[in-house]
């Protein structure tokens, strides 16, 4: 699917003016990123309004100490403004995101995104609906942190990418799933071995078996 037809299909597109839609279908792109690779950063451009096409995309932020928490991911369909903080100028912290995976994405830049905002009811609306929903992914992702034990965010981990792909079998490294809880890698492996332990799980070489949902599920309380 390209950039435009993706654009179409955006809820403010139909209420856009003919210039307005003009704007948008002129200057919308789609980039496509190679795992590892960084598609915004406090020392890139300012990429605007963006959706995932293929792939996963990892937002995280980084303390001055090099610390980094993962505050949501993005995947196929997803899209997010925060990205756009030259933009949203109620947006005041930095963001760094991570194509998780190879990655497609379309991009609106931000001066269209800037100019559709001040002229498109529609757009601003859009804008502001879709940060409150990033926040509240990041809000969260917080809550996480600060109020389930290491087990519980293990766990609870684990039952979204089943969820999310029906799958009991979860294609990921034990250092993809401590950077996405924001743990140590140590102590992630240390709680995977005792999961696996219990019967919970089994672990293999880049992979995670769901052995026992519903035990799972039981550590959530």
């Amino acid at each position: 699917m390209n950039a435009e037809t993706v654009l179409r299909e955006m809820p403010f597109f139909v209420h856009l003016t003919e210039d307005e839609k003009n704007l948008a279908l002129t200057t919308v792109s789609t980039r496509t990123y190679r795992k590892g690779d960084i598609l915004h950063s406090h020392t890139s451009e300012c990429l605007g309004l963006i959706r995932l096409l293929k792939g996963s995309v990892r937002v995280t932020m980084q303390s001055a100490e090099g610390r980094e928490i993962t505050i949501y991911t993005l995947q196929e369909g997803d899209a997010d403004v925060l990205a756009a903080s030259c933009v949203i100028n109620q947006i005041t912290f930095d963001t760094l995101m991570v194509a998780d995976t190879d990655a497609e994405v379309m991009i609106l830049p931000a001066a269209a995104v800037s100019s559709l905002d001040r002229s498109s009811i529609y757009v601003h609306s859009y804008l502001m609906e879709l940060s409150t929903e990033r926040f509240s992914d990041a809000m969260w992702t917080m809550q996480q942190i600060l109020f389930l034990r290491m087990d519980q965010r293990v766990a609870n981990w684990l039952l979204d990418e089943y969820s999310r792909t029906d799958n009991p079998e979860i294609n990921a490294t034990q250092d993809h799933i401590a950077r996405s809880i924001s743990s140590a890698r140590e102590v992630t492996s240390r709680v995977l071995g005792r999961m696996e332990k219990d019967g919970l799980i089994q672990t293999k070489r880049g992979s995670v078996r769901i052995l026992d949902a519903d035990g799972l599920e039981a550590l959530l309380g």
